[in-house]
Parts: C-alpha cells; sequence; structure tokens
C-alpha cells in the first residue's frame, strides 16, 4: 500500500502545486482516490475470502464493547498522551526538516508548498478537516489496528511496536517527523491492543488530527501559515 502511495504521490503532487494548490491538497486527493479504494477493497476482499460476501466480519478484530464511561476515560487519556508526546517532538521535526532531509524537494513534505495564499490554504484546511481529520484515520485505524495488528498477536508484547513501526515508515511524505508520529502511535496502539477496541483509536486518532486540520485553518484565516 505505501509503495502505491508514494508513487501517486510523485506522480500528481507536482502537478497539482503546478495548478496553484498548496501540496496537502495533493495528499488529502490521495487520501480519498488510493488510500480509501486500497484498504476498503483489500478489506472487502478478505471478508469475502472468510465470509463468502463482502463484510468486514472476521476481519476487523478488537471490537471488544466497553461502557461509555471506558470509551471516555480511555479517549481523553489517548488523546492527552498524545499531545504530551507530540508537542514537544514538533521542533524536532523543524529541525530535521532543515538539517536532514533538506535534499528532499520542499513540495514532498510542505503541506503549504505551493501557493502563500492563506485563503486558499485555509478552504484546504477546512476540507482536511473531514478528508485528514476523519475519512483518512478511520481508514488507516481499520487496517493497521482493526485487521493488521491483531494479526501480529504472535509478536506478544512487541505486536504493538512493530505496528507502530509500520505506521511511521507509511507516512513517508513526514520523514522529518517519524519520531512524533511513532510515539504518538505507540499510544494508540497500546491502548487498542489493551482495551482491545479499535473505536478508541479511531477517536483518539481523528481529535488528533482534526485539532491539527482546525489549528491550520486558524492559522490561515488569520493571515499566518504554520510550518510543519
Amino acid at each position: 500500500m505505501a509503495v502505491i502511495f508514494i508513487i501517486a504521490y510523485i506522480l500528481i503532487g507536482k502537478p497539482i502545486i503546478d495548478l496553484g494548490y498548496p501540496d496537502l491538497a495533493a495528499l488529502l486527493a490521495l487520501e480519498i482516490c488510493v488510500l480509501a479504494p486500497i484498504v476498503l477493497a483489500h478489506l472487502s476482499w478478505k471478508g469475502r475470502v472468510l465470509n463468502g460476501k463482502i463484510s468486514f466480519r472476521h476481519v476487523i478484530a478488537y471490537t471488544e464493547k466497553l461502557s461509555v464511561g471506558q470509551y471516555v476515560k480511555w479517549s481523553l487519556i489517548g488523546v492527552f498522551s498524545c499531545l504530551v508526546i507530540y508537542i514537544p517532538l514538533f521542533p524536532l521535526g523543524l529541525y530535521l526538516k532543515e538539517n536532514v532531509f533538506q535534499w528532499l524537494p520542499e513540495w514532498y513534505f510542505d503541506p503549504n508548498f505551493g501557493t502563500t495564499d492563506t485563503g486558499l490554504i485555509a478552504n484546504v484546511f477546512l476540507f482536511a478537516i473531514f478528508i485528514d481529520g476523519i475519512l483518512a484515520p478511520v481508514i488507516e485505524e481499520l487496517f493497521f489496528k482493526g485487521y493488521l495488528l491483531p494479526r501480529m498477536s504472535y509478536l506478544k508484547k512487541w505486536a504493538p511496536i512493530v505496528n507502530v513501526v509500520f505506521f511511521g515508515l507509511y507516512h513517508f511524505w513526514q520523514p522529518h517527523n517519524y519520531f512524533a508520529i511513532m510515539g504518538v502511535g505507540v499510544v494508540l496502539s497500546y491502548i487498542v491492543w489493551e482495551k482491545k477496541n479499535v473505536y478508541l483509536g479511531i477517536i483518539i486518532h481523528c481529535t488528533i488530527n482534526i485539532l491539527g486540520a482546525l489549528g491550520g485553518y486558524l492559522a490561515a484565516t488569520g493571515g499566518q501559515i504554520i510550518p510543519r
């Protein structure tokens, strides 16, 4: 999946930027046109093999029932933990971007690259709230935590860590943020692993991504561009 995603990104990223849109627009397009179809097609195919029809039954695991209180408690713990990990690592990502990955073309990892029109950037971030804030996290959590993580159970306590490595490498367009992404991924993996509930991962992941997209939107509407 990652290989297909990166090839598609290289092929359409620059053309979309040349049309005057920020690089983020290319990522959103890929999440809709590549990520979602590939993952859903694979999970549907597995469901057909296992169930004789298109169904996620026996495909998506870790769907243990939890009380409302448990959902609230672990969602809050997860979101808080992710922010505590991500915020201090954000400056490290910017440092690596400028001093380690500077050889990469800027359009490769800068979501704002391609335009200085903050109004346009704000509109793209508005779409990102729904696409990168809801659609992509749901798809990613279903695949990495609901499908892949249970099938790595033979690794025992190392399963969440290995799963996080795959999740981090999949974010090839953010090599400078691997430490932050994997740090957040550890929180998500272990909560889903311990509670056997992929929906917690979806709630936490969506919340974090929505906050990020909302922050980008508010900054752009205020005439600012936040480096990422």
